[in-house]
């Protein structure tokens, strides 16, 4: 088993502590990073590309040879964190006793922190992985009056102080994904589609969850209304029961009246 620590900050400090902790080689050029991974314990690529208006992307191609556990610095309170796997499964908690969910391929996971607690990433060895990963810094003045940063805040944050929401499988984020992963262009062009590509998956992340929770809403309204019911039956049972009972005594002492 691999315990490796990483520390939060920039983008660039991320990809630089990455080079040195997995012996990579890092080539970046306008806020893109490509890191490329070949030693003993890992092997594939790891892709990075930020944007001004707080939005991150990292995608990961890799193979641990060994168990591996990540630990990463908390999220900033103001931090949304989406992730999406194609390939493989990666178990998540905060910290290392947390409960553990696992990230299964085609499904998506948010993560929200408001607690100083690491972020802990379980890998199996020999397991090859395909994680996306979208970090959006709500906070951010570039895209402070966004209203999708809005539908963010409302959506994701002030939920409980460490929120982990499980998707279903939606395959609508891996095209979008593959989308990303294949844009050719360079520059400003190239930067423009992948931040409109990363924007429609964040969006498709909202409606996601916003439908669970609508239907999870329809099914906790549903099991109470089956309950009022039900209770509502018991009580007419109960009522019909009761004044079956008292007529039942009420002839019974007519009937010893009339004896007499």
């Amino acid at each position: 088993m691999k315990n490796i620590y990483l520390n939060t900050g920039t983008i660039n400090e991320v990809f630089t502590e990455l080079e040195t902790s997995f012996k990579g080689i890092l080539n970046s050029n306008n806020n893109e990073f490509k890191l490329a991974l070949d030693s003993n314990l890992i092997k594939g690529n790891i892709d990075g590309v930020t944007f001004i208006n707080g939005i991150t992307s990292i995608q990961a191609s890799i193979t641990f040879s060994d168990d591996t556990v990540l630990s990463i610095e908390p999220l900033s309170k103001s931090s949304i964190l989406f992730a999406y796997c194609t390939e493989g499964s990666v178990k998540h908690s905060f910290g290392v006793s947390g409960h553990e969910s696992i990230l299964r391929k085609h499904h998506s996971a948010v993560v929200t922190s408001t607690r100083s607690i690491n972020t802990i990433l379980h890998f199996q060895k020999n397991i090859p992985v395909k994680l996306s990963l979208i970090k959006v810094e709500t906070e951010e003045a570039a895209h402070a009056n966004s209203s999708l940063i809005s539908q963010l805040k409302k959506t994701f944050l002030h939920r409980e102080p460490n929120y982990s929401y499980q998707g279903l499988q939606n395959l609508k984020i891996a095209e979008k994904f593959e989308q990303v992963a294949a844009v050719t262009a360079h520059g400003m062009i190239g930067h423009t589609i992948k931040k409109e590509i990363l924007q429609s998956i964040i969006a498709l992340e909202i409606e996601d969850n916003t439908a669970n929770l609508i239907k999870m809403s329809r099914a906790i309204k549903r099991s109470a209304l089956n309950q009022i019911n039900e209770l509502k039956k018991i009580s007419s049972f109960i009522t019909h029961y009761a004044v079956e009972a008292i007529n039942n005594k009420v002839s019974i002492a007519k009937n010893r009246i009339t004896i007499k």
